[in-house]
This record gives C-alpha cells, sequence and structure tokens, in this order.
C-alpha cells in the first residue's frame, strides 16, 4: 500500500517490500526509440553536453535497486561515470541524499513521488503526474526525465478463474457482483480517499466484506488463491501476476494514481547524455518487461546481472 496511502503510511509499506517497487506530461514529446529528448524549456537552462559523472541511488527494495541498475548501464554506454549506491533506505533517506548531494540521481515512481514533494494532489494519469511533477522538482532545483509506460501501481486483481466467471476486465465490471465478493488489501486502503470510498464513489462497487490483509505479497497472493478473498490489492509488477495467471482490472477512471517510473535528477549534476540514456530506458521499459526482471530478481538473480542482460537485449549497451 507504499502508493495510495498518505505519507503516514509510507515507511511501514516500504519496509515489507520483496519483489516490489516503492509506492508524462503532454507537452512532452513522445517518446521514439533511440530518439535525443532535450528537456522541456521551463526546467531552465539547456543540459551540458559533457557525459558528466553521477552516483545513482536507489530505495532498499529489489526492484528499486535494478532500476538503478538499468538506468546506470544505459548512461555508462554513453560515457558517463556512473556508481551505484543502492539500498539507501525509504523515500526520506533516499530524498535527503538527492538533495545533499550524497548521491545525483534516483530513479522513482510518479504519483508517490509528486505526493512527497507536493502534497496530495488531482494528478491521476501518466500526462497529468509527469506535468505536476515537472513544476515540484524545478522548485527543489531538481529535474526529471521521460517516464517509462512501466507502472508499479496498485490494482484491483482477480484470479482468472474469478475474472472468467464474472467477466471482468475493468474494475467497473465489478459494480453488479461485488457485493457477492470479499475484497483484501491492508487496512488503510478502507478509509483512504483513493481506495474503498474513491471504489465506492467513482466505480459504485461495494464489497460484500473488506479483509485487511497485513501489507506482504506473500500474504495477499495465499489468500487470493485459496479464496479467502475474491478480489485483491496487488502491485502491477509483483511477479504472482504472471505466475498465478491473476487478472489486474484496468482503472479506466484513474483513481489511483500513475506510478509510472522516472529518473529523478540534482538539477546540477544532469547531462545531455544521462538524459538520452535516461530517455531511451524508459522508452523501452513497459509493466510487463519490468515484472519479468522483477521476478527473476525474486527468483534468485543479481540486479546488476539481470539488468545488464536487458540493457543488452535492448541494445542499450553500446552509444
Amino acid at each position: 500500500m507504499r502508493r495510495i496511502v498518505s505519507a503516514g503510511f509510507t515507511v511501514a509499506a516500504i519496509v515489507v517490500l520483496a519483489g516490489c517497487g516503492a509506492y508524462g506530461s503532454s507537452s512532452l514529446p513522445d517518446r521514439v526509440s533511440g530518439e535525443t529528448h532535450t528537456l522541456p524549456s521551463d526546467a531552465d537552462a539547456a543540459l551540458p553536453h559533457r557525459p558528466g559523472s553521477v552516483t545513482i541511488g536507489s530505495a532498499a527494495f529489489p526492484e528499486a535497486e535494478l532500476l538503478a541498475h538499468l538506468y546506470a548501464g544505459a548512461m555508462r554506454a554513453r560515457g558517463v561515470k556512473v556508481d551505484v549506491h543502492a539500498n539507501i533506505g525509504e523515500r526520506p533517506a533516499y530524498m535527503a541524499a538527492l538533495k545533499d548531494g550524497s548521491i545525483g540521481a534516483v530513479p522513482e515512481y510518479g504519483g508517490s513521488l509528486l505526493e512527497y514533494l507536493a502534497g496530495e494532489n488531482d494528478a491521476r494519469t501518466s500526462q497529468e503526474v509527469q506535468a505536476e511533477l515537472l513544476d515540484a522538482t524545478r522548485k527543489q532545483s531538481l529535474r526529471i526525465t521521460d517516464y517509462a509506460s512501466a507502472q508499479d501501481a496498485d490494482t484491483i486483481t482477480v484470479t482468472k478463474e474469478t475474472a472468467e466467471k464474472y467477466r471482468l476486465k475493468s474494475i467497473g465490471d465489478l459494480k453488479p457482483v461485488a457485493g457477492k465478493l470479499k475484497l483484501g488489501a491492508p487496512a488503510p486502503l478502507q478509509t483512504v480517499s483513493s481506495g474503498v470510498p474513491a471504489l465506492k464513489r467513482v466505480y459504485g462497487v461495494e464489497f460484500k466484506q473488506f479483509v485487511p490483509l497485513a501489507p506482504s505479497g506473500s500474504i495477499t497472493q495465499t489468500a487470493l488463491r485459496n479464496g479467502t478473498v475474491d478480489a485483491a490489492d496487488i502491485f502491477s509488477t509483483d511477479p504472482a501476476i504472471s505466475r498465478f495467471g491473476f487478472v489486474s482490472l484496468e482503472d479506466t477512471e484513474h483513481i489511483f494514481a500513475a506510478q509510472n517510473i522516472v529518473p529523478v535528477f540534482r538539477q546540477d549534476v544532469l547531462t545531455q547524455p544521462m538524459a538520452d540514456a535516461c530517455d531511451a530506458v524508459s522508452a523501452r521499459l513497459d509493466t510487463n518487461e519490468l515484472r519479468a526482471l522483477v521476478t527473476r530478481v525474486a527468483d534468485g538473480d543479481d540486479p546488476s546481472t539481470t539488468a545488464s542482460d536487458w540493457l543488452s537485449r535492448k541494445g542499450l549497451t553500446k552509444n
């Protein structure tokens, strides 16, 4: 529940993560594979064209470390000198490191970063979140590059059998049947504005029962598989979705804020080669790709090796 809950719940939520993450503006150009981008003019002066050097940090869970190595490897291929400082801690810790210069960049999750920097807000879609982030980060002497289509966001997820039985594709499809079903999630989902209240307010979905579950992926997965609950809040990159054939229902009305992966840099560190390298990764990284990589790491593969393999497959290890 690291994304939908208020900042008060963020610390507890991040600690329990094992295989998933923490939780683009319409003015940004469409991402085309291999295209070079310059950040929008409102992000101040043009970027230096020298490669430069950067220490990229990460939060203290495997997906964040993996993402740091993905962006680091791509930057090295463009001549940037890169060090990786993984597993720094929770968001307050690595953002403090970013502010004091201990690190120069960190991969982030758009909606959660925006809430951290600007408090509660109405941005929900990927473009809305990125547009607000451009302003929020600039005020903090930070800069962001393009976001990936990959998200590690809250989802309402059901088993394949439940999806087929009730013909469920989107959250709205639950409306006529939710009264028969139990929803499992960490307790804050029951009261946070973008949780159960939003399901009722936006979709007209009211479950028969809310089952509070400890914020652990394995606990939630087991409850869904054995029928303790019929639907559950599961992060979109959780390996269980692929392993067990779960179906994540489309959030067509965006009650959950977009959590696109987005690199954030200190303004005085970012160079054009860094931005181009990060944009190239983001242009190729979607949610299914990220889930597959997270699954490899959850199965015991080294995050750095996993990242290198992916970069090589995508042609991003050579400039």
